[in-house]
């Protein structure tokens, strides 16, 4: 949808400051120290802290840390946020610093990141078969060869010269094995690629380098070095290197830079190039891993920073599931950790509240203001979440090490509370009835103490009246965030709001994000180790009979809970559908106005008339399924046609409304108008009662008639709407738009982003007939979240912590493994417990019959991977045998990750702006979509910065668009 137009904003004048320069990809050079120089592939929207993120990817400089960036025509160091495009030429100058003891942790933590791909993400390859006899004979044997081929010859087997030649009948097997062997692969290829059967084993496969040697195998501190040395004068610390060839290599870390102890007395700047110096050996394995980088991605741009931040965990922590070794990024041994702000306390006494409230006094009329504003919302929302979350999960920890869980606990029964500053925090424990869902809703009753009736008008009410200082200023939702984890619910709410700002409260100084966003917190870094007991329990393996008679204890304990959270949702009566989104009214209001624009437009017969007044506005065009049109949302008694002296004053629809019922005309032979009049001024006085004059001046001002209603006629017409129009026009948005949802993730957030409740997700099935793709999306959406339910109900009811990795095991061998002998004959191939719960719960929440057919069709692992992000479960990379009845042991479940909900702050005008380039898109105006998206990404970019997910989204959209452009350089 277009941009809401502004009055006054028509001259030419303003419309060139608005315009926004196409980013294009342009080369930086940056010298070295070494009077070398690299060029970088930058884009001209790139800032300095975008520059060092690509020096940090190349293989020439991924190794410096420590450096600042000088230009020709700028006096001193260049600041992170200088904007590249006003540096011309584009050429800078890397100057190294000193270092300090955290600078020089740094350093060395680059380097062990660097590193880590030949050693954290996969085991190396099996070493070759010794020879046989009679190749060893042959290789004994003189020959004419080079020493090359010897060589080869005498490491691996290898021989570089033509074999002797071979019986016909060995060549033929061997000639029927290798074709059989090229055709196994390339069908495993192609299902892999096809999704219907991913190598869960090979996902680091990407990052792994395990055949390579490693060019160091550890980096540790230590006291005293092994000769008696002295410190220097700016000593900060000693280290000792093992390298690849076995050589022990003790380094004093100093303030210039990394000095050799021994015979090569050496200080470098770069401990890479100091390593490089001291050992030829450790040379050519770090040359070896740059030109496996280069080979791999022929810009170089390699990963680093690597994190362990999605539910497969790295195979280096799989293999010791106990104690998790972390990747060097987040190795608190050097400086490392999961990123975010808040670890140190110092934030949790900020007055949150009058932080919150000062949001809704800054300037926010211009677009300039409101992204200033925006900024500052956005990065004190970041700093709240971070710090309740932290503060959360010690209160959590802190209620399992101090309650007994296996006494019975009411599911609101507060189990601990605490303030802390400005803020609460109340831990309840989880629902052990998988088919009672929590209100764990930002904006939901529990939250706000609203009914739901209250709260669905407070909600439409918000929306009807929204624009873009709404979400910056719901204070109230910015301030809560709610937490589930191993089985408890918390939620952290801000507190003692005072509605009118203190003139003299000063705002506190909020710093950047920790490297621009990119450092963010990873909250897979605060996860519950489920395998800790095996590190202290017993020594002996168990046998495979006795992990099979574990996993089916555990099962028959979890279909127990199955069967009566089953029964419970059976005999649960339908509710009918009483939340609704605040996005659902903005979005009401605005299709209002473009049909109301389109009405105007088709009355004006010259076509020149019409261009004047649409100017550049984008008009919605008419798509097939939208239902009924708007007259049939009109309020009953506005069709009431006064006797029958024809149909323009009782044929009314919102749009024809007047927007004040003082302005009617009254008839003295009508009585029915003067009755209307009166009802729509009680409306009126109704809404001012409970809106803000700003607000209803924006209602009545929207020339949609609504604030002539009252609040329950509005939640009917905006049921209607819903039903009617919004549904229809999603799926209509999901045939004709080139971005459409690809998982749950970005399926909720596109339903959401439109006031639409996931609830429906059974009628956009029904609704997208020829759209196969997304109603595939749609079932597995709706089964992920039917056993997201049994999933957390059987870790509420774990009572022992010991054996919560069975547990889930166990229930995860239930809902995607393929039931035993006893039930084989069922159809479709699932346990007839889990089929019946499915077949309920869509039926029940979703209004969605499920079938056998719709079943066989289900990714497994899409369904696994779905689960694990709900529920937050870390899983070992191995390939599971979902045709199996036990897919899964207790070994395979390493631990439980927080799951946490809070509102999304960003740049509201910078959504609006990506709506408008994608529905450009979507009509073929591409020059409209560009200049959309161009501007969309530069908004974004200032308010979320450069490495935030919809500032991805803008860049990803933009390329989208460039392409269709046929700009494939700038793509």
């Amino acid at each position: 949808m277009a941009p809401k137009s502004k009055r006054g904003k028509a001259k030419g004048e303003k419309k060139k400051k608005d315009e926004k320069v196409l980013p294009v990809a342009i080369d930086i050079t940056v010298n070295l120290p070494d009077q070398s120089d690299v060029i970088l592939k930058g884009i001209s929207t790139d800032r300095i802290i975008d520059v060092r993120r690509l020096l940090c990817v190349n293989t020439a400089t991924c190794a410096i840390t420590n450096y600042s960036l000088l230009h020709e025509t700028r006096d001193g160091h260049l600041k992170d946020g200088a904007d590249i495009a006003t540096l011309k030429p584009y050429t800078l100058t890397l100057v190294e610093g000193e270092y300090d003891e955290d600078s020089a942790l740094v350093h060395i933590r680059r380097l062990l990141d660097i590193v880590a791909c030949t050693a954290s993400f996969g085991s190396p390859p099996p070493p070759p078969p010794p020879p046989s006899p009679k190749d060893a004979d042959a290789t004994k044997e003189p020959s004419n060869s080079s020493s090359k081929p010897a060589a080869a010859a005498s490491s691996g087997g290898r021989r570089t010269g033509s074999p002797p030649p071979l019986p016909k009948e060995s060549a033929a097997k061997d000639a029927d094995a290798a074709a059989a062997k090229e055709d196994a692969v390339s069908a495993e290829l192609e299902a892999e690629m096809s999704g219907a059967c991913p190598r869960l084993g090979a996902f680091y496969e990407f990052f792994s380098l395990a055949n390579l040697s490693p060019p160091l195998h550890f980096i540790k501190r230590v006291t005293q070095p092994r000769q008696e040395e002295q410190p220097s004068d700016d000593h900060l610390f000693f280290l000792e290197a093992k390298l690849c060839n076995g050589k022990f290599v003790i380094v004093e870390a100093r303030r210039k830079g990394f000095f050799s102890f021994g015979k090569q007395r050496v200080l470098c700047h770069n401990l890479v190039d100091l390593l490089r110096h001291l050992s030829r050996a450790f040379d050519n394995a770090y040359e070896d891993l740059m030109k496996a980088f280069l080979e791999r991605n022929k810009f170089g741009n390699f990963p680093y920073g690597y994190r362990a931040n999605t539910w497969l965990v790295p195979p280096i922590a799989a293999q010791s599931p106990s104690i998790f070794p972390p990747l060097p990024a987040e190795d608190e041994t050097w400086g490392g950790n999961g990123g975010g702000w808040g670890r140190d306390g110092k934030s949790d006494m900020l007055p949150w509240a009058d932080e919150f409230m000062y949001l809704t006094s800054m300037p926010c009329k211009t677009a300039e203001e409101r992204e200033i504003r925006d900024r500052r919302a956005f990065l004190l929302h970041s700093l709240f979440v971070d710090v309740a979350i932290f503060r959360s999960i010690a209160a959590i920890r802190h209620v399992m090490e101090s309650t007994d869980v296996s006494t019975s606990i009411k599911i609101d029964e507060v189990l601990h509370s605490e303030t802390v500053g400005n803020f609460s925090i109340t831990v309840t424990r989880d629902s052990s009835d998988a088919s009672c869902k929590l209100d764990t809703k930002i904006d939901g009753s529990r939250a706000t103490g609203m009914d739901s009736k209250h709260l669905a008008e407070r909600n439409l009410l918000k929306g009807i009246t929204a624009d873009e200082n709404t979400a910056a200023h719901d204070v109230d939702s910015l301030g809560i965030v709610n937490i589930r984890y191993c089985g408890y619910v918390a939620v952290a709410k801000v507190n003692n709001y005072e509605k009118t700002i203190v003139t003299s409260f000063k705002p506190a100084d909020i710093t950047d994000q920790p490297e621009g966003g990119a450092h963010a917190l990873n909250i897979n870094s605060l996860r519950m180790l489920l395998n800790e007991a095996n590190a202290t329990g017993e020594k002996k393996l168990p046998t495979q009979s006795h992990r099979q008679e574990e996993l089916t204890a555990a099962q028959t304990y979890a279909e127990n809970l199955l069967k009566e959270s089953l029964q419970n949702l059976e005999e649960e009566e339908t509710d009918k559908q009483s939340f609704m989104r605040w996005e659902l009214g903005a979005c009401w209001v605005q299709h209002l106005q473009d049909l109301k624009k389109s009405d105007k437009d088709k009355k004006q017969g010259d076509g020149k008339e019409k261009k004047k007044t649409v100017n550049k506005d984008v008009k919605e065009t008419k798509i097939e399924g939208l239902g009924k049109p708007l007259k049939a949302l009109k309020h009953p008694k506005n069709a009431v046609d006064a006797s029958g002296k024809g149909s323009s004053s009782g044929n009314k629809s919102l749009t024809d409304t007047t927007s004040s019922g003082e302005s009617q005309k009254v008839k003295p032979s009508s009585v029915e108008p003067l009755q209307g009049d009166c009802i729509t001024s009680e409306n009126e006085f109704l809404l001012k009662d409970v809106l803000l004059d700003s607000a209803f001046t924006r209602l009545k001002d929207s020339e949609t008639g609504l604030h002539q209603k009252s609040p329950s006629e509005l939640i009917e017409m905006a049921l209607k709407f819903y039903d009617e129009v919004a549904l229809p026009k999603l799926v209509a948005d999901f045939g004709s738009l080139e971005l459409s949802p690809v998982d749950g993730r970005t399926l909720t957030d596109f339903m959401h982003t439109r006031g639409l409740q996931m609830r429906s997700l059974g009628r956009v099935v029904k609704l997208s007939e020829k759209l196969s793709h997304v109603q595939s999306l749609c079932v597995h959406e709706m089964i992920v979240r039917a056993f997201k339910h049994i999933v957390q109900s059987v870790i509420a009811a774990t009572s022992d912590m010991r054996q919560l990795a069975l547990t889930i095991a166990a229930v995860l061998n239930l809902l995607l493994g393929v039931p035993e002998s006893e039930f084989s004959g069922s159809s479709p191939a699932v346990h007839p417990l889990v089929w019946r719960w499915l077949v309920a719960f869509l039926k029940k929440r979703y209004q969605y019959e499920l079938t056998g057919q719709h079943y066989d069709d289900v990714r497994k692992y899409a369904i696994l991977r779905g689960l694990c992000h709900k529920v937050g479960i870390e899983l070992a990379p191995r390939d599971f045998v979902m045709d199996s009845a036990f897919p899964f042991c207790k070994q395979d479940i390493i631990s439980l990750v927080p799951v946490h909900k809070q509102v999304a702050c960003s740049s509201a005008d910078g959504r609006q702006l990506l709506e408008s380039s994608k529905t450009a898109l979507d009509k073929g105006k591409l020059e409209d979509a560009v200049n959309y998206g161009t501007k969309a990404l530069a908004k974004l970019i200032m308010v979320c910065g450069p490495y935030h997910r919809m500032t991805a989204g803008a860049y990803s959209l933009l390329a989208v668009v460039l392409y269709h452009t046929g700009d494939f350089n700038q793509v």
